[in-house]
């Protein structure tokens, strides 16, 4: 029986090892949501934007949004913008002009040309009604958005678009593409009152890092100047992502774009650019085509809340605090309960369970963040629940083993080679009852995930995220359980298996980053992810080959 000396001497280790744990989980959230000073805008209003408010649940393919949400959100853009630019102007984009008039918004109005023909013609027609309609709110409006880019239809038949729709209103007509693209046709460029050039950094094919965007924009106006002069020119979009997949060194993020639309700003009024920013709200339903990054491109959130000022500090992470104190909550919860049902034998180990507590609850939360921030569409959010709530239950599983281990116990149990669980799950022979089967099930299931994320990067990753935060954990847990485990598995031949997931995750480690440049933070820091879950199924294989040799 312990004394009572001894039980207030493991308190107190207990309650300093969590106190400086808890200090470093602040200054880690800290750190990552800290106010950063950016320059300000010179201008309260930000010009222009693309609008396109589906909500969640709403896409151009299936359930849209109605006039009044449509009213509502003209209402938010009147707030922030001064004038919108839409891409289609027909079915539940007709009542546009009409609001936007309504709340004092002018509109650059789109119509949305593409290989339908008969589509085509009912959005000239559309065009030409609402661009005589309501001339005091369109402003210009715009003949096919990148239809050259998509190749859908001729130079030709653009062409005849944009000089019937010239015929018939007074406003100026334009079109829309990618700024290289209005090299590749000056014919339509004669054609046109003004040019509309697309300049997105992010999408390049040599992507382009936030520090050389302004750089980047120049130079694309300029060298459209240049081939067309005296033809007006309008950035029809400009953007950076809040959110999303690293490609080389453009990095998104919510700092990053307030950074670049008050870059934008500020030098379009210096060198007089007319611009327009995309986008006005994040479009959920682009997270099924583009991945994390397709949804995030919006300066309002899908609860119609702006995500940065146009003046003073910005935090990456303003939900800091509640991450701090939900993280620190759970890292005092596991180290009580350990404390409690079995307490460690020793002071140091008794900080350690601590501090690893704390590591653990704020591994955790990273990737609650990460599975929050895919969360869009029921597949995201089951998806993200699977993978945060899944790689919760396995790490608190092997916490548990590890607080075992540091009162005394044993230690963990061998997990079996993943031919022997993949028969026992076939058989339906697995027992869940068994901590040790339970965490042997995840571990697969989290190695095949790993695997299959692995190849999608190899072979087509243009829209796949790095979910680094959300496999760390289970790559640090694993890797200490091992590490931990003494007893060698039953030998059951050579582990075929194994050797495939680890070939897989060097393979990955060395050539993702490389395809994607070393200048990818995230494709860095998921290549060393990879080395991280490849070393639990390589002291995997190790130690069937030992249990092999002991039993010839």
């Amino acid at each position: 029986m312990r004394s009572s000396s001894n039980v207030l001497a493991t308190l107190a280790t207990a309650l300093v090892a969590l106190a400086a744990a808890i200090a470093l989980n602040f200054i880690f959230w800290w750190s990552q949501g800290r106010p950063q000073d950016i320059p300000d805008a010179r201008t309260p209003r930000i010009k222009s934007a693309s609008f396109s408010p589906y909500r969640t649940g709403q896409s151009p393919f299936g359930a849209s949004f109605t006039r009044e949400q449509l009213e509502q959100d003209m209402a938010v853009a009147a707030r922030h913008f001064s004038r919108i630019r839409t891409y289609s102007n027909t079915n539940q984009f007709a009542p546009v002009p009409e609001l936007a008039q309504k709340h004092g918004l002018k509109v650059i109005l789109g119509a949305w040309v593409g290989a339908n023909l008969e589509s085509n013609e009912k959005e000239i027609a559309g065009l030409i009604k609402a661009a005589n309609t309501y001339p005091d709110a369109v402003e210009r409006v715009v003949v096919g958005n990148e239809v050259l880019l998509r190749r859908e239809i001729t130079p030709e038949l653009l062409i005849d678009y944009i000089r019937r729709v010239k015929a018939a209103i007074k406003q100026p007509v334009t079109y829309a593409d990618v700024w290289e693209f209005w090299l590749k046709y000056p014919q339509v460029a004669k054609e046109v009152d003004s040019i509309t050039i697309h300049v997105l950094p992010y999408w390049e094919n040599n992507p382009t890092s936030l520090e050389h965007v302004v750089e980047h924009m120049l130079t694309a106006h300029a060298a459209i100047a240049r081939a067309y002069p005296g033809k007006p020119i309008l950035i029809g979009e400009i953007g950076w992502p809040s959110a999303g997949r690293v490609r080389q060194g453009a990095v998104p993020s919510r700092v990053g774009q307030a950074r670049f639309v008050r870059q934008i700003i500020n030098t379009a009024e210096e060198q007089g650019i007319d611009f327009n920013l995309f986008e006005l709200f994040d479009e959920p339903w682009k997270f099924g085509q583009e991945g994390t990054v397709g949804g995030n491109w919006g300066i309002i959130d899908v609860d119609r809340n702006i995500k940065f000022p146009l003046t003073g500090p910005v935090s990456e992470k303003p939900y800091w605090r509640e991450a701090f104190l939900a993280s620190s909550a759970l890292a005092a919860l596991l180290a009580g309960l350990a404390l409690r049902l079995r307490p460690p034998r020793g002071f140091a180990r008794t900080g350690l369970l601590c501090l690893a507590a704390q590591a653990l609850a704020t591994l955790l939360a990273v990737s609650a963040e990460q599975s929050l921030r895919l969360a869009f569409g029921p597949a995201g959010v089951i998806g993200g629940a699977l993978m945060t709530g899944g790689g919760a239950l396995l790490c608190l599983l092997v916490f548990s083993e590890l607080a075992d281990l540091a009162a005394g116990g044993p230690g963990p149990k061998p997990l079996a080679p993943v031919i022997a669980r993949l028969e026992a799950l076939r058989s339906l022979r697995l027992n869940l009852k068994k901590r040790v089967e339970l965490i042997g099930l995840l571990d697969l299931i989290f190695g095949l995930a790993a695997l299959a994320l692995t190849f999608g990067l190899l072979v087509d990753p243009r829209y796949r995220d790095f979910r680094v935060a959300q496999f760390l954990p289970i790559g640090l847990c694993m890797t200490l359980r091992l590490l931990a485990t003494r007893e060698l598995p039953r030998p059951v031949g050579s582990p075929r298996e194994e050797w495939l997931l680890v070939g897989t995750f060097l393979v990955g480690a060395v050539v993702i980053p490389l395809k994607e440049t070393l200048a990818n933070p995230a494709a860095l820091a998921w290549g060393g992810t990879l080395l991280l879950l490849a070393v639990p199924w390589g002291l995997s294989i190790w130690r069937q080959r030992q249990a092999i040799r002991q039993a010839q």
